[in-house]
């Protein structure tokens, strides 16, 4: 099978943030013979196009795809309520923003939940979607962590600014911890060799309204063993135990014990073989094309 991962639906400056995702992505389909393409402007009329949530700049371009013929998937990163409110309404997104994503993912040929919760949304705007949890991928296990003496940074925050992170940040250093938060979007190289000087990584929430755990984040700082601190006060599930688990009341707390009383190596690597032995993505994405893609090999 040909698969095209496209990324000129989104804006150049969300590329990065979807970067690991892309890697995911990519890995898993070659684990399963396909051949796989990035790029930003080329379609290909012959093989599957995979384009990763709604069409920013050309909310038309589905339904111009849709009557040529050029067959598509479409890939959701967000949480989406059977309501339709994306994130849970907590950035205030425009009502045009649901009705784009429902254009693009009724005329896909199968849309793939990156988390669970918005499975129920899709599938009433596609039946043909299903959950592409992710898990541990040989591909993604790229950084050398420095040897504990030499980390220089006890945290780091990395994603998508926000007065709200910045404020916790704060708070995590006055309580004399070293932490290093970018505060804007950077590379994948630049944040890699940040992870490998530190000791915790951070997923902080991005307003009081967000609930989210971030599936690529983790698994990808647990693939190479850094160990993550992840702001979370709702429900356990897979990922929330592979991290470090606080609520917004909590962190400081947590910060310092994770200086103290955690035994981070021990915790990273029980982390790096639970999600090794448990959700091997290999095997994920087999289950996944064989339910919404079946005839992939012909």
């Amino acid at each position: 099978m040909n698969v095209n991962i496209m990324l000129s639906n989104l804006k150049p400056q969300l590329w990065e943030m979807v970067a690991d995702s892309v890697r995911f992505v990519a890995g898993a389909l070659e684990s399963q013979g396909a051949k796989v393409k990035i790029g930003s402007s080329q379609l290909d009329p012959e093989g599957l196009n995979l384009f990763f949530d709604r069409f920013y700049t050309e909310p038309g371009f589905p339904n111009q795809m849709k009557m040529t013929g050029v067959k598509y998937g479409l890939i959701c990163t967000e949480v989406i309520t059977p309501d339709g409110t994306w994130n849970y309404g907590a950035e205030g997104d425009d009502p045009a923003t649901i009705a784009a994503f429902e254009l693009a993912a009724k005329n896909a040929e199968f849309v793939w939940c990156l988390l669970e919760e918005s499975v129920v949304a899709c599938t009433a705007i596609n039946p043909n979607t299903a959950y592409l949890p992710f898990g541990y991928l040989e591909q993604m296990e790229t950084i050398k962590p420095l040897p504990a003496d030499e980390r220089d940074i006890d945290f780091l925050m990395c994603g998508i600014p926000c007065d709200r992170r910045q404020s916790l940040v704060n708070e995590i250093a006055d309580a004399g911890h070293e932490v290093y938060y970018p505060a804007m979007p950077v590379p994948t190289y630049l944040r890699d060799a940040l992870m490998a000087r530190s000791r915790v990584n951070l997923s902080l929430q991005k307003t009081d309204h967000h609930s989210i755990v971030s599936v690529t984040r983790i698994c990808h700082s647990v693939i190479n063993r850094v160990p993550v601190l992840l702001e979370h006060a709702g429900a356990a599930n897979p990922y929330t135990d592979l991290c470090i688990t606080a609520g917004r009341d909590e962190i400081i707390q947590t910060a310092d014990d994770c200086m103290g009383e955690i035994d981070l190596a021990a915790l990273a690597e029980q982390s790096y073989e639970t999600l090794k032995a448990n959700l091997p993505m290999d095997i994920i994405m087999t289950k996944v094309l064989n339910t919404t893609w079946p005839n992939y090999n012909d």
